[in-house]
């Protein structure tokens, strides 16, 4: 990725904060590194990013292994708020909502998938 691009990147995830109650995103990628995050500095990036991949890939090997295709995205609902994860251009965009908050969901994925196809050409 240019380094262009990671100011770009930085600025479409900051744009999805606050609608459809999102607390912030990070961009990661398959190895679990975080490329970028605009979730609060109080939030241990390095380790939701290790995990996130992690578990969508795990996942992913079970939706396969069930022959249900590929994952593209999933919803997790905790007590804690939603995760939302998003495959795109062989990352992953991984959605936090905020506690107690009330989601519209179809607005959250739908915004997700807007911002993931531009997201997709940043990167690829």
């Amino acid at each position: 990725m240019a380094p262009a691009n990671a100011g770009q990147i930085q600025g479409l995830l900051t744009t999805l904060n606050g609608k459809h109650g999102i607390l912030g995103c990070l961009l990661v990628s398959p190895d679990g590194g975080v490329v970028s995050s605009s979730l609060p500095a109080e939030i241990d990036i390095a380790t939701l990013g290790a995990l996130s991949a992690t578990l969508f890939s795990n996942n992913d090997v079970s939706i396969q292994r069930m022959n249900r295709g590929n994952l593209v995205q999933m919803t997790l609902l905790t007590d804690q708020g939603i995760l939302h994860f998003y495959q795109v251009g062989g990352h992953y965009l991984v959605v936090l909502t905020a506690k107690n908050q009330r989601i519209n969901l179809e607005g959250l994925i739908r915004s997700v998938e807007e911002q993931g196809s531009t997201l997709a050409s940043m990167i690829s």
